[in-house]
């Protein structure tokens, strides 16, 4: 089966990457995918062809993309970046292909103001209405997605972005000065989160429990420097790692992962410490517990609860076993949802199930 994959100007390293860790893992014999891109440039590496339109919205580009349709003998365009939806939806229209297009994150009415959520509500209902495939990243922005354009919930297909996965690393708490006691690691999103600040109270409440254990704040950004100037009057057991290149090398010479987010979804800081078989105390929010089941693969608390989020981390701490057993499932279900290797066989069996919609 024969998928292009249509974008507008790739200009977002995140979505080259994601694509570049995609096409080698595609299996050749299901799927063989070609990639496009409205107004960039073929270059060599991973867009094919270029179909040189200055503007988004180009009815010149209709032709040339209709053309390269029939010439590819495609049976699937799938567009990855929503300014090139206009220009795609008419050439398959015309060559009589299904289309299938990716949600990155559904706008919710609280975000925005009215007008600009109306606009966003009728640019999803008119894109659902001329496509037979939507993909989502999460369970959480697939019900966003129908709560905004009242998308059929049978038309959305989820598929979990995939995570490069941690190189064996030896535990050289030494070499990162993380010797003596227990090691809780703290990695941060890049966007600012105040959630985090939770942590300092969490760390101090530990402490009290005569608990030999410190902080290990990996990441950097708005949240990073809050960190840090919430504890310039506190002499705190913390290590800072501001190197997020170092996640994987550090998690290895910690003994489990808090995280305090404020936020739905799930944060990317949880989903390197379920890759790297880390037991995990996280809060109840809608994209958490979508992936890790409570008691089984983390333990869950009520958000902003300091006293529970202390109780649980400490029950990690002390009981071997349980924390064994929470990373080792933690890591089972981080590799079924987000290893390269299971991205590539939901993405395959997405595109099989856009292609035979029409037949």
């Amino acid at each position: 089966m024969r998928v292009l994959i249509l974008g507008d100007t790739f200009a977002e390293s995140a979505q080259r990457l994601a694509l570049e860790r995609l096409l080698p893992l595609l299996d050749s014999l299901r799927i063989q995918a070609a990639v496009a891109a409205l107004r960039a440039a073929a270059d060599g590496k991973l867009i094919d062809s270029g179909l040189g339109a200055r503007r988004s919205i180009a009815f010149g580009a209709v032709g040339r993309l209709l053309a390269l349709l029939r010439g590819l003998q495609i049976e699937l365009l799938h567009i990855v970046e929503p300014a090139a939806a206009l220009v795609g939806i008419l050439a398959a229209r015309r060559a009589d292909l299904p289309v299938s297009i990716v949600c990155e994150k559904a706008a919710r009415r609280r975000e925005l103001t009215p007008f600009a959520y109306l606009l966003r509500q009728r640019q999803w209902r008119l894109l659902a209405r001329h496509t037979q495939r939507i993909l989502t990243p999460s369970e959480l922005v697939k019900r966003d997605l129908i709560a905004l354009a009242n998308v059929p919930p049978e038309k959305i297909g989820v598929v979990y972005t995939a995570y490069p996965l941690p190189i064996e690393a030896y535990s050289d708490r030494v070499a990162f000065g993380l010797e003596g006691g227990k090691n809780i690691a703290l990695i941060l999103p890049a966007a600012y989160d105040s959630g985090y600040l939770q942590a300092l109270e969490v760390l101090e409440r530990l402490l009290q429990r005569q608990l030999e254990v410190r902080l290990v704040i990996i990441g950097d950004g708005e949240t990073f420097h809050a960190l840090r100037q919430a504890t310039t009057r506190h002499a705190l057991p913390i290590r800072w790692f501001p190197n997020r290149a170092e996640v994987y090398e550090v998690l290895a010479a910690c003994d489990a992962v808090l995280d305090c987010t404020i936020h739905e979804g799930l944060p990317e800081g949880l989903i390197a410490a379920m890759l790297a078989g880390k037991p995990i105390v996280a809060p109840r929010q809608v994209g958490i517990t979508e992936v890790l089941e409570p008691n089984v693969a983390a333990l869950i608390v009520t958000p902003g609860d300091i006293s529970d989020m202390a109780l649980q981390m400490s029950r990690l701490l002390q009981y071997d076993s349980l924390a064994e057993r929470l990373g080792r499932n933690a890591h089972k279900r981080g590799m079924e949802r987000f290893s390269p290797q299971a991205h590539s066989h939901a993405m395959i069996e997405f595109f099989e199930a856009a292609i035979y919609s029409l037949r």
